[in-house]
């Protein structure tokens, strides 16, 4: 799905239409970069499923290139080179700049991929690869609820917030990557995962920090009080998981 959504993106700014780009009226169009970022990673995730390790190394390697140079330009103010390349190449003139939060999203998942592909890592790094695919699920969560509440906590920078598909990418995404870590092997008395409830917490966790940066960010006191509501439902869950994850994982080390 993934990947779809990604290559369907393309395809879009390709023929010069704007139905996938942006899909909701308020969002931004979605950036040629990491659309190519999504149809990387997600292909890669397919090759974690399938098992081609090659495959899953090449592609990852691609990502996880692509996004250490994007934060490397955005550090050192050093221009967006390998955006601008990509738009060049696709004959894109017209293009939005990645947002923060899809360029933490495509180096935490190249990450993940990384190790997933190599069985003398994941084997005994799966809870590592699972907390890193619930840390991107939770800023695509948040970014969803956003866009559904009508409040920028999809935004880190004001000239820079995630789309709406980008959102959508980064939650499937996650979601792959954790589902992919999950083992037959090291399951506990109940028969989950020993890093589940380890996994979990730090999602929820998560979730409160993507919105915290985005209140520091975006200005948050000019965020509309009645709208805001919106959030405590989102608020109110991570919470009450974080809070009953950390105290099963902490049951599981004791």
């Amino acid at each position: 799905m993934c990947a779809g959504l990604g290559t369907a993106v393309l395809l879009s700014l390709l023929m010069h239409r704007a139905i996938f780009p942006g899909l909701l009226p308020v969002s931004v169009p979605t950036s040629p970069i990491s659309a190519v970022g999504f149809v990387v990673c997600g292909l890669a995730l397919i090759g974690v499923g399938f098992w081609v390790p090659r495959v899953t190394s090449m592609l990852s390697m691609v990502a996880l290139s692509m996004a250490v140079a994007m934060a490397a330009e955005r550090a050192f103010g050093l221009g967006p080179r390998v955006e601008a390349l990509v738009s060049a190449n696709m004959g894109v003139t017209d293009w939005s700049a990645i947002a923060p939060n899809t360029m933490v999203v495509l180096l935490l998942a190249a990450g993940a991929l990384m190790m997933r592909h190599t069985p003398l890592l994941f084997e005994a790094r799966l809870g590592a690869i699972a907390i890193l695919g619930s840390i991107i699920f939770a800023i695509g969560v948040v970014a969803c609820v956003g866009y559904m509440t009508d409040v920028p906590i999809y935004a880190w920078q004001a000239h820079a917030p995630m789309s709406f598909l980008s959102a959508i990418c980064s939650s499937v995404l996650g979601l792959g990557i954790l589902m992919s870590a999950c083992r037959y092997d090291g399951l506990d008395a109940s028969g989950i995962p020993r890093w589940f409830s380890l996994a979990v917490c730090t999602g929820a966790l998560t979730i409160t920090v993507s919105t915290g940066v985005a209140y520091l960010c975006r200005d948050g006191q000019a965020w509309e009080p009645a709208k805001m509501i919106g959030l405590l439902p989102m608020m109110i869950v991570s919470w009450m998981l974080a809070v009953f994850a950390g105290r099963q994982a902490r049951h599981s080390d004791v």
